[in-house]
Order: C-alpha cells, then sequence, then structure tokens
C-alpha cells in the first residue's frame, strides 16, 4: 500500500525540479509562451515583495506551492499574460513559481517589460534570418556572419557622425552540369554536379556595429558588367 504514495511523491518531486530548473538556459525546459528575461534584460529583475502573495507551480493557478510574506526577496524571470515567473529562496530552497498579475511587487517600472518584448522580437528576427541565410537592419558583424559567411571585401571610415564599415560579397548562382560516370559495377551513370556563376554583389553596411543597409546588385549574365537592380 505504500509504494503507490511514494510513487506520486517522486513524481511530484521530479516535477519541482523540472519547474525549478526553467531559469536555466537550456531552451528545452522553457515554456512556449513565455517572455524570458535572461538575455533580453541586462540585469537580473530583483524585487521585494510587500504584502502575503500566494506562489503557484503553474500558470493556470491551480496547485499552490508557497506563501511569500512582506520583505521576501524575489527575482522575476519570464513573464505571460497570465502572470509572471519568478524565483525565490525558501527555508534554504530555490523555488520557482509564478504569481497573479495583480499580485506584481510595486517599484518595477513597467517599460523594462516592454523593453524585455522588444528585444526578444529582435533576437527571434535574427534567428530567422540567419537560419535562412538573410541579412537585415540591426544585425551585428558577427550575427551577419553566422548568417552569410566572411565577406570577400572590407572598407570602413570614421567621422564625426561615428564608425562606418562596409562589406562586399560576391553572389552566386548555382548552375547544373551533367556527365557520365562509372558505378562500381562499370555501368555508366548520369551525374550531377554544381558550378557557381558569379552573379552580383550584396553590399552590407554597418553604422556603429549594427547593419544599416543592405544592397543587392545583379550583373547582367547576356551582358557582363551591367548591373541590374
Amino acid at each position: 500500500m505504500k509504494r503507490p504514495y511514494f510513487l506520486v511523491l517522486w513524481a511530484l518531486l521530479l516535477l519541482l525540479l523540472v519547474v525549478g530548473a526553467r531559469a536555466d538556459l537550456d531552451p528545452a525546459l522553457r515554456e512556449q509562451g513565455v517572455l524570458y528575461f535572461e538575455g533580453n534584460l541586462p540585469e537580473k529583475l530583483v524585487a521585494t515583495i510587500h504584502t502575503t502573495t500566494t506562489l503557484y507551480l503553474h500558470r493556470d493557478y491551480q496547485m499552490p506551492l508557497a506563501a511569500l510574506y512582506d520583505g521576501q526577496k524575489v527575482e522575476l524571470i519570464g513573464m505571460a499574460p497570465e502572470g509572471y515567473l519568478l524565483t525565490t529562496t525558501l527555508r534554504n530552497n530555490t523555488t520557482t513559481g509564478w504569481i497573479k498579475p495583480n499580485d506584481l511587487p510595486s517599484g518595477i517600472d513597467p517599460a523594462i517589460f516592454v523593453t524585455a518584448q522588444k528585444n526578444q522580437a529582435r533576437r527571434d528576427a535574427v534567428a530567422v534570418a540567419i537560419a535562412n541565410k538573410n541579412v537585415i537592419q540591426g544585425m551585428t558583424p558577427e550575427e551577419v556572419k553566422r548568417a552569410v559567411g566572411a565577406p570577400n571585401g572590407v572598407a570602413s571610415r570614421s567621422d564625426p557622425h561615428g564608425d562606418a564599415l562596409t562589406w562586399i560579397y560576391t553572389t552566386y548562382r548555382e548552375d547544373p552540369q551533367y556527365e557520365y560516370g562509372l558505378d562500381g559495377f562499370g555501368h555508366p551513370v548520369l551525374q550531377t554536379y554544381y558550378v557557381k556563376v558569379p552573379i552580383g554583389q550584396m553590399i552590407v553596411q554597418f553604422v556603429n556595429g549594427a547593419v544599416y543597409s543592405v544592397e543587392q546588385h545583379k550583373n547582367d549574365p547576356n551582358n557582363p558588367g551591367v548591373v541590374t537592380n
């Protein structure tokens, strides 16, 4: 009769450990629909509870975890439309859970949440650009390298308005070529390989460390040297 009760306690312990780990960097442990502040704010968002507040296991607020009291120090680590995710120390243990929107400690500038949302939106846009090998405004030189590699040419200048950097990339078209070869049994097989044909340039201009503009120039393959935009 004791074994099922032990298994229930063990499962609950594992669940609490997972919830407590959601402030970690591992994206696999993060909840969908939650804006995490790590990487989106320059500093930790620490606050003090000023009234008795219930901390819940999930953002459906069905399972209370603990009662937070006046003077309790907490760190807000995320937010969602349902409320705020925070971590705190209770009885020498780190506990992570949710509080309702109306229980947000006073003294926090709401603009900090707008900043976090903008920073996350930028990170999402850059991640999509890198995945699609595109360059967009606001990317850093390192992010551009991750998207399209190192440039073929570099130019830079400094003036009273700031530092400007220009990266030049040669763009290519891959044309298929066909030839016959022999397979392992000596039978002729048609093989395909691709030849890179230069078709233009991509010019990326940085101003003060971020992409300011991206220009695409294509050479007319029927009239080399003529630029068509």
